[in-house]
């Protein structure tokens, strides 16, 4: 029984130890990818887009991969949008040919933001 134990808090702390790199790897993706030029995460950023500080706590990870890959399918191009009572023009690029590891990291990273 102790070396079940023992197993699993080796497995669970390796589990951790791979997301919390994945989500500093997303991180960097951030900012290499020109997010942060334009959305700010606590107090750093552009602010022609949404605050993204906390974004993991308003949108699931499904969503936050489909509005990278493709901003259309949530919001028209080109609308208004008020999120936190401030306005914005839904122009969001669509990063349609990041890579599957990237997009998977950048995710990770935004739905970690709590």
């Amino acid at each position: 029984m102790k070396k079940s134990i023992s197993a699993l808090f080796i497995a669970a702390t390796l589990i951790f130890s791979a997301a919390t790199v994945f989500a500093a790897s997303g991180a960097s993706l951030f900012n290499s990818e020109g997010c942060i030029a334009c959305h700010t995460i606590n107090g750093q950023g552009g602010s022609v887009g949404p605050n993204l500080t906390h974004a993991g706590s308003k949108r699931s990870l499904s969503w936050i991969k489909t509005q990278i890959k493709n901003p259309g399918a949530h919001f028209a191009s080109g609308s208004s949008i008020t999120i936190n009572g401030k306005s914005y023009m839904a122009i969001m690029p669509s990063h349609k040919h990041i890579s599957a590891s990237k997009l998977n990291a950048l995710a990770t990273y935004l739905e970690s933001l709590k």
